[in-house]
Formats: structure tokens, sequence, C-alpha cells
């Protein structure tokens, strides 16, 4: 099949234009690690690096022999998935029963859920309702308020109602409960959309700083996410050379807080547009 002229400018103009945007996408990402692995001479005199001139892991021992930021580190890394298994456990159970049929009220449940998008009560009120349940300075703030997320529920929701209820239908005959069909028949085919919205969890949770600081009061049990943040805050504050003497060290640390999420993504990818894709147009 013969390509017109105008088809092939577009393909052309479109091919340069994601170019560009991953350019602009790994380009800030290239220099962050580049000037994380640079000696402190180098950080110091050139603030951002793009061309690497001399490699060193100083930075990196710097925090593994860290007790504040390693701490930090490993508080995140827990923090996020168990709050995350927190958030599937709680998320798949009420998709599958908003996805039935036989639901009473149903209708009612799934326009109360949607009115949450559009409807905020505030920081206050939330602060409020924190702080009278006990949850102040614990990390149950940090999991049980956010455990679900009305945009995740409703992709997921829509992905089972598209699963074909025969398949519900025979094994409630063969005498089997709501949780062992939804665990024994649904789940298994629902691969795609559980991976998807696990990263979107593990995602959200492990980038979440601003209820740290609001709930948590205790310094020793702040996450990666919110040194990262007093630390450029600092940075900023500060005037000359000063500002800039520590750049490799602070760019070592936002490499850590990429760390996790690059590794799990490429186990999730071959899942994660699918998923997505499936869960906005089914129901």
């Amino acid at each position: 099949m013969k390509t017109s002229p105008g088809r092939k400018t577009f393909i052309v103009l479109n091919a340069l234009f994601i170019i560009l945007v991953c350019v602009a996408i790994m380009v800030p990402i290239w220099m962050v690690v580049v000037t994380s692995l640079s000696t402190d001479a180098v950080a110091a005199k050139e603030g951002f690096v793009l061309i690497p001139k001399g490699i060193e892991f100083e930075s990196y021992h710097k925090i593994f022999v860290s007790r504040g930021y390693m701490g930090a580190f490993t508080r995140s890394v827990w923090i996020t998935l168990a709050a995350t298994a927190v958030s599937m456990i709680l998320t798949t159970m009420l998709a599958y029963g908003l996805s039935q049929s036989g639901l009473m009220f149903r209708t009612t449940f799934n326009n109360l859920i949607l009115i949450t998008m559009v409807i905020d009560g505030g920081i206050i009120p939330f602060y409020m309702v924190v702080r009278n349940l006990g949850m102040i300075d614990t990390y149950a703030s940090l999991i049980i308020p956010m455990a679900i997320q009305t945009y995740n529920l409703i992709l997921m929701r829509n992905f089972f109602k598209g699963i074909p209820e025969s398949l519900m239908e025979s094994a409630r005959l063969d005498g089997a409960s709501e949780m062992r069909t939804m665990v024994s028949i649904v789940l298994p085919i629902s691969v795609p959309i559980i991976a998807a919205i696990t990263l979107f969890y593990l995602v959200s949770h492990w980038n979440r700083y601003f209820e740290v600081i609001m709930f948590i009061n205790d310094s020793k049990k702040f996450t990666l996410q919110v040194l990262l943040r007093q630390m450029l805050f600092q940075s900023e504050s500060s005037e000359g050379t000063a500002s800039i003497l520590f750049n490799n060290f602070k760019m070592a640390v936002m490499v850590m807080t990429m760390l996790p999420i690059l590794i799990v993504y490429p186990f999730v990818q071959k899942y994660f547009i699918s998923g997505l894709m499936l869960g906005s147009v089914k129901g």
C-alpha cells in the first residue's frame, strides 16, 4: 500500500516529537545519575554533570553508613509494601462486590464512591478524623486513610464487570462461596489489571510525603522522601558554594528514591497497558 506524502510527513513529525519527549525525560534522569557518581570537586565546580568526569561511589557509601538515610529508606520500603498490600486487598474485594449485578443498592454505592472524585472534605477535616482515630504519629496514618483510591477502584470494578457471568455462576452452582469464586475464578484471569493497579499504588505510596509531614511528629519515623525534601529546602536557603558542595550526595539520595520503582516496573510492564485499557473501556 502506497503511503501518501501527508502520511509520511505525519510519521516523521510524530517520530521527532516522540524523540524530543524521550530526550526531555531521559536527560534529567541521566544528569541525576551522573552527578551522583561524580566526585565532590566536580560536583562543586559544575553543579550538575552531563558528561562523566571521574566516577566514585562515595555518595552512596555515605547513604549506607548513615543510619538516618538508610533507616528512612528501609521505613519507606516497608510502609510502601504494607500500604500497597492493604490497598490491593481492600480495592479488590470492594471492586468485586460492586461488579456483581445482584448486590443490593449497587447503584447507590457506586454513586457515593464517584462523589469522592469531585468532592473533597479538605485538609483540616482529614486531619481531625485521623487525630480522633488515634493514628497521629503512627504508621497507620500513612496506610489506612489512603488505602483505597477511587480511580483505581473504578478501573478494577470495570474489569471485573467484563468477566463473563457464566464463569462465576458455574462456580456458585458447584457450591463455591463468593470468596472462593473471587480467589479461584476471578483473580487468576485478572492478572493484567491487578498488576497495573499494584503499580499505581506502589508509586503513589512510595512518593507520598505530605501525609508524613502532616501526621508524623517524630523525626525518627520520617521516610526517605521527607528527608530528601528537607535536604532540597536546606540547599535552596544556603548561599554560594555551600549550596552545591553536596550536589552529588543529594543526587544519590534522589537515585535511591527512584530505584525501587525502576526495579519493579519492568516486571509489570507487559501487563500495564493491557490491564489499564481493559479496565478503562469495560463495563
